[in-house]
């Protein structure tokens, strides 16, 4: 039916607008500044029966987010007794076309005041209480299970594990911006997949996933998700050198000097590492256009260089492209990263299973083919 593709890395005061990345689909964003917009709260691995919600003092609503500016946002908060408390908030989206694959990408804040490196019960307040997010095409709902327990009727996995529908995306820890027990934003982006079924429907679900057996407290707030049939999906600049920094094992460096980015950017350090190490230059104005969608000469460009630029000869009949592409170009069509037709498709952008195809040829396969140096 459906599985969680990636995700993302986990930032702060920053989300992602995602515009430009997608292409033939469709979005939402919710800031809740009218209300909830329907997002509905859901409670799980806690024991059934009366008296729970208050014991667990389980709280929800849409409230005003505790950071200047931010507006409101939807709360949540809970006493982890059964060392194992999942809550959280899922949403409907509907007019999908039923039987479809989707991709889904999604961005959102999380308001936070745990500090990193804490010790608590049973675990951390912050690196124990483990975000997670998924888009599934079955309803979430809290079931009685023969243990009498409240249990997710959808696969989260537990804790700091992964499930089919819900994947772990970060933890509580605050990025440290702010002085003890202030609440910052922390922001959180991941793609995921699902198939609606007859209704058109599909549900996206975020919440946490606790360990540390005491009260968390957080708000959700500035949520965009955005879809596209699967096979259509693009891939911006940003996120092509994201893709290469987490395949290359790539260590963090100071981000790039570029007019259109900053450090709060998800992309930061992956920006830095590439263009410190020569992979990425930018426009030539300052700027890098994080979220332009990567075309097929700048794709192949990025892997190019990461490759080494080795010696390429031009072939006699070389598809038209720009003049500073065309050894980058030559080269990907020579090991089969790129076919011809991808230079004239998508209005010259590149589709993501192309160069995620051509990065895992890059990288090398599990036979063995090698193209870097």
């Amino acid at each position: 039916m459906k599985r969680v593709l990636s995700v993302a890395l986990g930032l702060v005061l920053f989300a992602l607008p995602w515009s430009g990345a997608l292409a033939l689909g469709g979005g939402a964003e919710f800031d809740f500044e009218k209300g909830d917009s329907d997002f509905i709260p859901i409670f799980a691995d806690l024991p059934a029966g009366a008296g729970t919600e208050e014991f667990y003092e389980l709280e929800h609503g849409c409230r005003e987010v505790p950071v200047e500016g931010a507006g409101k946002g939807l709360f949540l908060s809970g006493n982890n007794h059964s060392d194992d408390l999942f809550m959280g908030y899922y949403k409907e989206l509907a007019g999908l076309t039923p039987g479809t694959p989707y991709v889904f990408q999604v961005s959102f804040q999380m308001a936070t005041n745990v500090e990193g490196g804490m010790i608590g019960v049973g675990g951390s307040p912050g690196s124990s209480v483990y975000v997670k997010g998924g888009v599934t095409a079955e309803k979430p709902a809290a079931v009685v299970t023969e243990d009498q327990y409240y249990r997710l009727n959808i696969d989260k996995g537990n804790q700091g594990t992964g499930g089919a529908d819900m994947a772990v995306i970060g933890n509580m820890e605050k990025w440290g911006s702010t002085g003890p027990g202030e609440y910052e934003l922390k922001a959180f982006v991941f793609r995921a997949e699902a198939t609606p079924g007859a209704g058109g429907r599909v549900y996206l679900i975020l919440g946490t996933d606790s360990g540390f057996e005491a009260t968390s407290s957080w708000y959700l707030d500035n949520i965009v998700v955005q879809w596209v049939e699967k096979g259509n999906e693009t891939v911006s600049r940003a996120q092509a050198v994201q893709l290469l920094y987490d395949a290359a094992h790539g260590s963090p460096m100071d981000g790039p000097v570029f007019s259109d980015t900053d450090p709060s950017s998800p992309w930061w350090y992956a920006l830095g590492w590439a263009r410190n190490s020569g992979y990425i230059s930018g426009y030539g104005n300052g700027r890098f256009g994080p979220t332009d969608l990567l075309t097929v000469e700048q794709a192949m460009s990025i892997l190019y260089r990461y490759a080494g630029s080795p010696d390429t000869a031009l072939p006699a009949e070389l598809p038209k492209v720009s003049h500073w592409a065309e050894q980058s170009v030559a080269w990907g069509l020579q090991q089969g990263l790129i076919q011809r037709d991808d230079l004239t498709g998508h209005g010259g952008a590149i589709v993501r299973s192309v160069y995620e195809d051509a990065l895992e040829k890059v990288m090398g396969t599990e036979s063995g083919r090698e193209i870097l140096p």
